[in-house]
């Protein structure tokens, strides 16, 4: 990697100039979080500090990385590895991990894969756990990604301006051009601002000092005591328009406590967005935010949740963002269909050490933030005529259980639906006994009968015109409701 080196000298001069801020500044911004909280919340807090305590050991022990190091300078005893993210946009035709191998110093370790070496042999095992059962992935391609690809990213950066987050503004401005003077030149960053209202405070642009100049002289503009997360997260979204490629990754960084009191928008539309439009979302949490909420946003988008309480921290979370979007690993492969908790095992073998790491996706049709009324589809095959489930669909119950005992209020409507062949009566009565069959295999893996009703619609609902066999199989299907959440 040639401009490795003169990267990481000019990351450290960065640092270097931010860490002049004197220990009174730090102190004050400390003061200023604490006091802009409620009383009620402040209790809360503090009643909670040892487990944020340990949230916060625990991101240091995550070592983010500033530098690199060539895997022949590593010692292996002290190599890790973590999947950073998860990219599932391509299910169930494709899987992409996005892993960092790094030594218990914070480097890097580079040269382990494609097209920096010319075989992927450390990379010796991956394999998948789905609900009870173990597959192993016989194929998967390995590519090493490195300064020296310059890959153009396309990263809008959106910050919480909302009252909860008044104490930390000057925080949010370190960051904000901390992050802007990491970008490369063929990198384009937007910088948009939120409380009860979204200001695009800066458009895609390339040039680093246009983007620092414009973000200072707007800086202070929108601030509020509402805030319209869900809101600002979705016209962040718009801002990649038709001329960034399907090939140039788009990436949205957001700085907030994961509060929502405002928007119109639902968590859900903000998932189903993400992914439709290929946009992952690194969520960052200054102080104490919403963990639950942030975690979800980004494990769902492809991205990355990370914690910062200090401007210490928030320094080297968005150095190790930057750097996890220049150096990784990216693992692609086929993954087994399952419609649920796909469990990741990935290991690497240095002869004398072996790594492994875990992670886990989710391709449940129920994801965060559904609602009560929402629908899906779900591929469960009967023989003709029959209403007897299709020995092969058994997985699909299996996993339709798996969602239930997840979700333990959840009320399903189980409906059935069948083309225009055969008398409306006679469609109308199989599709009625398919629901319940459905229905009497989830009772028979434990879910209790007052959480399920089944309904047959016959032909009277459907979704294509029967006037082929391809729009008939398209009727010919088992949907649910969520009667309850």
């Amino acid at each position: 990697m040639k401009n490795t080196s003169s990267h990481d000298e000019e990351q450290k001069a960065v640092i270097e100039r931010i860490s002049a801020f004197s220990f009174l500044s730090l102190l004050i911004c400390g003061m200023m979080i604490f006091s802009s909280c409620g009383t009620s919340r402040r209790a809360a807090m503090l009643s909670s500090l040892e487990l944020q305590s340990d949230v916060t050991d625990s991101m240091k022990r995550q070592f983010l990385l500033t530098s690199t190091k060539h895997v022949d300078s590593a010692k292996p005893s002290e190599v890790q590895m973590e999947i950073t993210r998860i990219e599932t946009n391509s299910y169930p035709d494709e899987v992409r991990l996005f892993s960092k191998v790094f030594d218990t110093s914070g480097h890097y370790i580079t040269h382990i894969a494609p097209p920096y070496r010319q075989d992927q042999k450390y990379w010796y095992m991956l394999k998948e756990k789905l609900g009870r059962s173990i597959e192993l992935i016989d194929s998967f391609k390995v590519r090493e990604y490195g300064d020296a690809d310059s890959i153009p990213y396309a990263i809008m950066l959106s910050v919480d301006f909302s009252g909860s987050m008044s104490g930390v503004m000057d925080a949010i401005a370190m960051g904000t051009e901390l992050f802007v003077n990491m970008k490369q030149p063929q990198d384009r960053i937007g910088i948009s601002t939120f409380s009860k209202d979204y200001i695009e405070k800066v458009p895609m642009w390339k040039d680093k000092e246009i983007i620092i100049n414009k973000f200072k002289s707007t800086f202070l503009e929108g601030q509020g005591y509402y805030s319209g997360l869900y809101d600002a997260m979705l016209k962040s979204m718009q801002a990649f328009t038709s001329e960034f490629a399907d090939t140039i990754p788009k990436v949205i960084v957001v700085f907030s406590d994961g509060e929502d009191n405002y928007s119109k928008a639902r968590l859900k539309t903000i998932l189903d967005t993400a992914k439709a439009k290929g946009v992952n979302v690194f969520t960052v949490g200054f102080g104490y935010p919403n963990d639950e909420i942030m975690r979800q946003i980004a494990q769902y988008t492809g991205g990355k949740y990370y914690r910062a309480k200090t401007k210490e921290e928030l320094i080297a979370v968005f150095l190790d963002i930057y750097r996890s979007l220049r150096n990784f690993y990216k693992i692609s492969y086929k993954p087994p269909v399952y419609y649920g908790i796909h469990k990741v095992f990935m290991g690497l073998d240095f002869t004398s050490d072996s790594v492994n790491t875990e992670s886990e996706y989710d391709t449940a049709p129920l994801g965060p933030g559904f609602d009560v009324s929402d629908g899906f589809k779900y591929p469960i095959h009967f023989d003709f005529n029959s209403s007897i489930v299709r020995q092969e669909s058994m997985i699909r119950i299996d996993e339709l259980a798996e969602l239930m005992e997840r979700y333990p209020k959840l009320r399903l409507e189980i409906q059935g639906h069948t083309d225009n062949i055969g008398g409306e009566d006679f469609n109308l009565k199989l599709s009625d006994a398919r629901a319940k069959s459905v229905m009497q295999e989830l009772v028979k893996r434990g879910i209790e009968e007052k959480r399920l009703r089944g309904r047959g619609f016959g032909m009277t609902q459907p979704v294509a015109p029967n006037d082929s066999e391809r729009n008939r199989a398209l009727n010919r299907r088992t949907q649910f409701i969520v009667l309850a959440k």
